[in-house]
């Protein structure tokens, strides 16, 4: 655990505010922006019983295109602490 802790540490002092932080920030916020609007599509959907089919067409997309969003992310991110783990090692 103390060094899931210490290479967590420095991947945070060496890659806030660099490139890859805003990259996958911006992930982020696209995954939640889809998730978010995807929801909307859905409930609108329910509501009003016109255009159900279309609706559905453009919210089914979207949610897995966040969901690849978030996963790639997740990847990313420990693709880079396990860069950061065999160079401590070393």
């Amino acid at each position: 655990k103390k060094e899931k802790k210490h290479i967590i540490n420095i991947y945070k002092k060496d890659y806030y505010k660099s490139n890859i932080y805003y990259r996958l920030l911006r992930l982020t916020i696209y995954s939640i922006l889809g998730y978010i609007f995807s929801a909307f599509l859905i409930i609108n959907c329910l509501k009003s019983k016109e255009d159900i089919l279309s609706n559905l067409l453009i919210a089914i997309p979207l949610f897995i295109a966040s969901t690849i969003f978030l996963i790639g992310r997740y990847y990313i991110k420990l693709k880079i602490l396990n860069k950061i783990a065999i160079k401590e090692k070393n």
